[in-house]
């Protein structure tokens, strides 16, 4: 991990995944994934235990990827497209959980999570966090990979259930088929015991572009439409005004017109990233959310990545994995720049 002071002011070990499976939130610890894919092709071997959706091979394994919406009694429904999987990392082995959508991602004080209610499930629930009254079970991991292993469920045949669940038309198999590839592909080079030691990185969308942010540095994400901006006079354009959370107010940073002297087009995807200093928080109004990354640091510095778009050519970092190009905010460049200062 970059070695800057934003850092130390942030404990990994309270960043979590919020989730949405069958229109109830899950959230999972953060450090325990590996990493977020889009959902792929999946090997439906004769008999499973009914809460296994299918094996998938990565990094030179084979995993088990995992439905909770079996284990947790909730209605099943067709995978779609865009149903993503985290990849987790276990004391004993690496699996995968479905989820219908990544809804967030941001620190919260584990002191405040409510323990759960009694239900023959609070052995894997660590509790409820309650968020403007929000409700969001937070998964012990742990706990959950214990169960897996004692759990004496029955088997499934999956060849007649988890495959009915898989998007059937053509173009979405070829595309499941195509990112099972990809995935294989990009695992050939990657040294399976170096896994936990990668960074992990969010990225979001701004125009034509995809930038990428230090999962560390971040606070919390806020839609757009469900923020009121304060306007301030006499500051630049891409300060677009401040925010309130929870009673901190918060510069918001237009960062298309920070980088391009262009406004940032609105729409109802449009997301504000808070991300944390030990001076002060800022905020950055993003076009749409994407997936999460690994990208270790030496990668970032080795010489063949440049700096671009920016007065402080060290603010914005290109990176190519997989032959797309990403944009990496160097924060700590950014956060010292003289004109995020006002006089």
């Amino acid at each position: 991990m970059n070695e800057v002071t934003v850092s130390q002011s942030i404990q990994e070990n309270d960043i979590y995944i919020f989730t949405e499976i069958g229109h109830t939130s899950y959230a999972f610890n953060a450090l325990s994934i590996l990493e977020i894919i889009k959902l792929v092709e999946l090997e439906y071997p004769e008999k499973m235990p009914s809460y296994v959706a299918g094996i998938l091979e990565y990094r030179g394994k084979i995993i088990h990827i995992i439905d909770l919406r079996s284990i947790l009694n909730i209605e099943t429904k067709e995978y779609d497209i865009n149903t993503h999987i985290l990849i987790i990392q276990g004391k004993e082995s690496i699996y995968g959980i479905i989820a219908d959508s990544i809804v967030d991602i941001k620190k919260i004080d584990s002191a405040i999570i409510a323990p759960p209610p009694y239900s023959i499930y609070s052995t894997f629930t660590k509790g409820i966090y309650l968020d403007n009254g929000n409700n969001t079970t937070v998964i012990n991991l742990e706990t959950l990979e214990e169960w897996m292993k004692l759990s004496d469920d029955a088997e499934t045949n999956f060849n007649q259930k988890a495959a009915r669940l898989l998007p059937r038309d053509i173009t979405s198999k070829e595309t499941l088929h195509q990112r099972k590839l990809e995935l294989v592909e990009k695992s050939k080079s990657v040294s399976y015991r170096l896994l936990k030691n990668k960074d992990v990185y969010v990225s979001f969308k701004i125009k034509n572009s995809t930038y990428c942010l230090e999962i560390a540095y971040v606070g919390g994400f806020y839609k757009y439409s469900e923020t009121k901006i304060i306007k301030v006079p006499c500051t630049p354009e891409f300060i677009k005004g401040l925010i309130s959370v929870k009673g901190d107010y918060i510069t918001i940073i237009d960062l298309n017109r920070y980088f391009d002297n262009e406004p940032t087009e609105i729409t109802d995807k449009s997301t504000i990233i808070v991300v944390e200093s030990k001076d002060f928080n800022i905020g950055f109004i993003v076009d749409e959310i994407c997936e999460s990354l690994n990208i270790q640091t030496n990668e970032l510095f080795n010489g063949k990545n440049k700096g671009i778009k920016s007065e402080n050519k060290n603010e914005v970092i290109e990176y190519v994995k997989n032959d797309k190009l990403y944009l990496v905010l160097n924060i700590k460049e950014i956060l010292n720049s003289e004109k995020l200062y006002v006089g």
